[in-house]
């Protein structure tokens, strides 16, 4: 009898064992599910990865980063001159690409930008009179020039509607920005970047 009881025993701890052992495996399961779900409601939603291509962004950013872009400030329209925006420039006369732009945002709505004798004024709305902005981002000397295209279109002043932005390259020789393009409008600001995450000797924020 005493051999049979143990044995009895252990049968049931074997038992009660398995229930929590699929407890175990079901919470592990549930979490790994949780941390997957949040990971694409914040690529998708909050924060996504941008590949920088070419020299416009110069000395900010090289061919060949990669960067951090919040999407929050797209739900609410809310931006600062100065942000570094993605931009989607499909359709806009002058561009002809697929790829999005990344430029900074130098003129905000109201604003009335002008582009003379190598530098950017900035008449705020309400304001009387044009103040040169301060850009320390750019390479000393550096002009901003308008393009012929962009001169004939009227961009080198540029009175800025509700929801438009006026947006160039730091690298001003060579940006294709709204000297050329004109204003970008708010729906096509994708994101802001803010953060540097490769090379990784330049990481940094923005």
């Amino acid at each position: 009898m005493h051999k049979r009881d143990k044995s009895q025993d252990v049968v049931v701890t074997d038992q009660n064992k398995k229930p929590e052992v699929m407890a175990s495996v079901l919470d592990w399961l549930i979490t790994i599910a949780v941390g997957v779900l949040v990971g694409i409601l914040l690529v998708v939603f909050v924060v996504q990865k941008d590949n920088v291509y070419g020299d416009s962004m110069l000395p900010t950013l090289q061919s060949g980063y990669v960067v951090f872009t919040q999407k929050i400030s797209t739900y609410f329209n809310h931006y600062n001159r100065g942000d570094i925006v993605i931009l989607d420039g499909s359709g806009m006369e002058g561009y002809n690409h697929e790829e999005y732009l990344i430029k900074r945002i130098v003129g905000l709505p109201g604003d009335t930008v002008r582009i003379m004798e190598g530098h950017v004024f900035i008449r705020a709305q309400g304001e009387s009179t044009f103040v040169m902005l301060d850009e320390p981002y750019l390479d000393e000397g550096t002009l901003t020039e308008m393009m012929s295209w962009g001169l004939e279109k009227g961009y080198d002043e540029v009175v800025l509607a509700e929801g438009q932005y006026y947006c160039l390259g730091d690298n001003r020789p060579v940006s294709n920005d709204s000297r050329n393009l004109g204003p970008f409008s708010e729906d096509r600001i994708m994101g802001v970047a803010f953060f540097v995450i490769y090379p990784f000797n330049a990481i940094k924020p923005i």
